[in-house]
């Protein structure tokens, strides 16, 4: 019999040892049935049943060698306790866990293993579970005896028949360490190993019940990704990283830094002065746009900054950052390399953006969108050379809505490519009466969004309008920012095509952009028109007067055609014509005006 229960018990620790370390997809339910079932056959033969297994002294001194031995076997720390919680018997691994020898942990309650704190907690935990289910498994912190701290998996059980205990201890320090590196790397970003917006939310969730006074800024890069694409990605990447080590250098016990991704960073401000939070995004500022060194290059980049305070707004952490990145918004539309505190008067403005945006959707088919055409002319003469289309928005509960305002609306929210499309078919057909209604013909140019090439059916929606109407593609003209530069591989084909087709290309806004003499000598353009903040400040500004000159030179040394926008004056007309511009538009000619309007204008081709 003795030797029956030898090899039993050795084998279902041996067994319960596998499981337990071993990567097989065992159910937690059968791998603890294992181990307290060994358990228990352990406390009950060393508990008050021994001796109706062994005849004598001798025999039970030989059988508590033999299990000890088998105990010993288990990399698992087994420990069994009597009803006063002291230690009756520890196992080897039980004794290395701990750094304590036999001896000693004879003298010790399985308290003594943990701090004062996790002991209760322990005790609180477990007795509840012992009294209903006679286990109970959970996590702790163990103390050692150099006191030293480690995680482990606790199992502990009731042994059958008896008041006595026994505790299974895992030390799960490696896991631990492999989890804390798993959950590093999900709450850090790749590129630049700052906390990211995982770890940006966790962070408020542990301190969303405290009172703290909390502002968030809101970071994004001016211009990032025209730097990205114009000089690589790698340089992108090395130009981000730079910027977060600017960053960290701010950091203190008061501002935490995160990375959200691509050009955006979060800096979190607490348990300072409102003036405080100010200087903060004026030092950011200041030490972003100093010039970065990257691969030999030179470059420099600005920031514009959306400012939201908890102890203002009340709001959740959540909804912080998204107010923030609305006043970041701001502060891009009044000339980025700024901050903007977000305030009443940008709530105003978002729910108004709002209510633009909800009427918009319906615009359409309201019928409220109308087309006026204001006439660019040949400056020697003022004769018609060309009209530019500009879409008009009419709504009944909003007036009349300046383009300048529904727009950028338009653009963020994807409603700019049904509207571009309507803008492109009602010129077409405009072109269309008045070719069957015998009218000249002057060509007609229409503002085209980054959006409508993104979609890529500009080409064949612009196509399908000409044929429809029978209307020659050199009558038909597009007009693209310089912004688009920046999606130079997208929009090239689409151009070419255009421009194959018969369709003029024409760089709006001329010189307020980045772009560079070589990208205008690639693209497939007819015109560049120079935009009227330069025309304003013409007779004025000696270093306006140069660029204008310079954009004009441009263009007639590569053969492109020239338009001033926004003439409003006499003495603005002839110092274009001496700087050599041939053409023009602006209030000087005529105000955009209604398809009627334009009607005579075509027979008499004179603005003037």
């Amino acid at each position: 019999m003795k030797y029956t229960w030898r090899l039993a018990l050795t084998a279902i620790l041996i067994i319960s040892n596998f499981f337990i370390f071993s990567n097989l997809e065992l159910s937690q339910n059968i791998t603890l049935s294992i181990i307290v079932f060994g358990a228990n056959v352990i406390g009950w033969m060393l508990g008050n049943h021994l001796d109706k297994y062994v005849s004598s002294k001798k025999e039970l001194g030989t059988t508590l060698v033999d299990y000890t031995f088998a105990l010993d076997f288990v990399t698992l720390g087994i420990g069994i306790t009597n009803e006063k919680g002291e230690f009756e018997f520890v196992n080897k691994a039980h004794q290395d866990l701990y750094g304590y020898n036999l001896k000693e942990f004879l003298t010790k309650s399985w308290k003594d293993c943990y701090s004062p704190e996790m002991a209760e907690h322990l005790n609180n935990q477990a007795i509840t579970q012992l009294r209903i289910y006679g286990k109970w498994k959970g996590k702790a912190k163990g103390i050692r005896k150099d006191g030293s701290i480690f995680p482990q998996e606790l199992l502990i059980s009731n042994i059958e028949g008896s008041k006595k205990m026994i505790c299974v201890v895992r030390d799960i320090t490696e896991q631990q360490q492999y989890l804390n590196y798993i959950e590093h790397i999900a709450e850090h970003n790749d590129l630049t190993k700052l906390p990211n917006r995982r770890k940006l939310l966790s962070d408020f969730d542990k301190t969303k019940k405290e009172s703290v006074d909390t502002s968030i800024l809101f970071i994004d890069l001016d211009r990032f990704k025209i730097v990205n694409d114009t000089l690589g990605h790698n340089y992108g990447d090395k130009l981000l990283i730079s910027v977060a080590e600017r960053l960290i250098s701010i950091q203190n016990e008061y501002i935490k830094i995160y990375h959200l991704g691509g050009d955006e960073f979060i800096v979190i401000v607490q348990n300072v002065e409102y003036d405080y939070t100010e200087f903060i995004a004026i030092e950011i500022i200041n030490i972003l746009k100093k010039p970065y060194l990257i691969f030999e290059k030179e470059v420099s980049i600005t920031c514009s900054i959306g400012i939201c305070s908890k102890s203002e707004h009340g709001y959740n952490y959540e909804k912080l950052i998204e107010l923030a990145d609305i006043a970041m918004y701001h502060a891009k539309m009044e000339g980025k390399n700024t901050y903007k505190f977000f305030n009443e008067d940008i709530r105003k403005q978002l729910e108004r953006n709002l209510l633009i945006e909800n009427e918009l959707r319906r615009a359409i088919s309201n019928g409220e969108f109308f087309i006026n055409y204001q006439p660019k002319c040949n400056l020697a003469d003022s004769s018609l050379i060309g009209l530019e289309a500009l879409v008009r928005w009419n709504n009944p509960l909003l007036g009349i809505v300046s383009p300048a305002e529904f727009i950028p609306i338009a653009e963020e929210t994807g409603l700019i490519n049904d509207i571009g499309n309507w803008v492109i078919n009602a010129v077409l057909y405009q072109l269309h009466q008045w070719q069957s209604s015998g009218y000249p013909l002057a060509k007609i140019s229409v503002n085209v969004s980054q959006r409508q090439f993104k979609e890529n059916e500009l080409v064949d929606y612009i196509e399908k309008c000409l044929t429809t109407y029978n209307i020659e593609p050199q009558y038909f003209e597009i007009e693209i920012t310089e912004s688009l530069i920046a999606d130079f591989d997208l929009i090239i084909p689409q151009l070419t095509s255009l421009k194959n087709m018969g369709v003029g290309i024409s760089i709006d806004d001329f010189g307020t952009g980045y772009s560079s003499l070589n990208f205008i000598n690639l693209l497939p353009v007819d015109t560049l028109k120079i935009d009227q903040s330069f025309i304003r400040g013409l007779l004025s500004n000696r270093k306006n007067n140069l660029l204008v000159k310079t954009i004009i030179d441009i263009g007639n040394n590569l053969q492109l055609k020239v338009v001033a926008e926004g003439i409003e004056t006499e003495e603005q007309l002839k110092e274009l014509i001496n700087l050599n511009c041939h053409f023009g538009q602006g209030y000087l000619f005529s105000k955009p005006l209604a398809a009627d309007k334009i009607e005579s204008i075509l027979f008499k081709k004179l603005m003037l």
